[in-house]
């Protein structure tokens, strides 16, 4: 009995140690990710140059939209006008754009876009402007190949375009505005505000910039996107700002320990964006697709920005504040000992 009590004790006594090694072969994995990620080994001019070099390639990208088309990004529907369509029918996008831009029709209609709206079979056309006889006679030949009633149809002038292009530019401006102050009033001081917002500035700059590579167009859901993307490229760096500032401790510690924190949330977040990107791409849920790309570009540009651009910054900040008061500790403890010799010569 004793004999089996002391096997069952040693095989009980091994596998708790196999256990054990499992959980510290996998603490080890994990912290392993993370220190492959510590950004504190490189130096501030490394860490701050990639997403400097990437903000500089994407005011390019943006420059070159401009002198193409005479904006930074390319205008959709919204805000240069134009007129939409919503049609039931299982024709595919190039038989209905073959058959709308046809040259054997009196003038054929500019069709820009081509897509699914996701309920049923429903198909959405959008037109570039038309004149209102060029309107007119739209209607007619959509009542002939349709049925008078079997659409829908809606347009937009070009004067009502511009006037959305300033209401969003002013809305931008303003959500931008509004986030500057609260940032500088929570921290008090000048340059890690400030370079907060220079990080959120320079994500929705390199989000614009790619949705120009994508072929992507301004529209009123990716406005709203760029709006949300305000919100979300501010959480993970006001999180940095905070922990390095205000938390006692080694500097290098207190970043290392706030990327484990802060980039579980943004990967958290991108999961979520990614899922609804995925639901918008397979349904074809247009204004849906167009939210989630652009929350993607921005997020993922905003890893870079914060744990790049704003760590590296506010390491070169604390680390210059620390120095200052070396010096000025130093040369106290210089005035102090040239008293203290006056005092023994006197």
């Amino acid at each position: 009995m004793k004999e089996r009590e002391r096997g069952s004790r040693s095989r009980s006594g091994r596998g708790g140690g196999r256990r054990k090694g499992e959980v510290r072969e996998r603490e080890q994995e994990g912290s392993g990710l993370f220190e492959r990620l510590d950004v504190t080994k490189y130096s501030v001019k490394r860490l701050v140059a990639v997403p400097l070099i990437i903000l500089l390639v994407a005011l390019a990208v943006l420059a070159y939209t401009q002198l193409s088309v005479g904006s930074p990004v390319q205008l959709g529907m919204d805000f240069k006008g134009g007129t939409w369509v919503k049609i039931g029918t299982d024709e595919t996008g190039e038989e209905l754009t073959a058959k709308f831009s046809d040259s054997t029709l009196p003038s054929p209609f500019p069709v820009v876009l081509v897509g699914s709206t996701g309920v049923g079979n429903e198909k959405r056309i959008e037109f570039g402007p038309m004149s209102g006889t060029e309107k007119d006679e739209l209607i007619n030949l959509l009542n002939e190949e349709y049925g008078v009633g079997t659409y829908e149809m809606q347009s937009i002038s070009p004067l009502f375009g511009r006037q959305y292009q300033a209401q969003a530019v002013r809305a931008v401006l303003i959500a931008f505005f509004l986030m500057a102050v609260v940032v500088f009033v929570v921290f008090r001081t000048f340059v890690p505000p400030l370079i907060v917002v220079f990080a959120a500035f320079s994500n929705i700059l390199i989000a614009l910039a790619c949705m120009n590579v994508v072929g992507m167009e301004l529209s009123l859901g990716t406005v709203a996107a760029l709006l949300m993307l305000i919100g979300y490229s501010v959480d993970s760096d006001i999180l940095l700002t905070t922990n390095v500032l205000r938390k006692k401790g080694d500097l290098k510690e207190k970043i290392r320990n706030t990327m484990t924190t802060g980039i579980t949330m943004s990967f958290t977040t991108l999961s979520a964006v990614f899922a609804m990107f995925l639901v918008s791409y397979f349904v074809s849920i247009s204004i849906l697709w167009d939210i989630s790309v652009v929350l993607l570009f921005g997020l993922v540009t905003d890893l870079g920005n914060t744990w790049l651009l704003n760590a590296g910054v506010l390491r070169w900040y604390e680390e210059r504040k620390e120095e200052k008061k070396e010096r000025k500790k130093n040369k106290r403890k210089k005035n102090k000992t040239k008293k203290q010799k006056a005092e023994t010569e006197n």
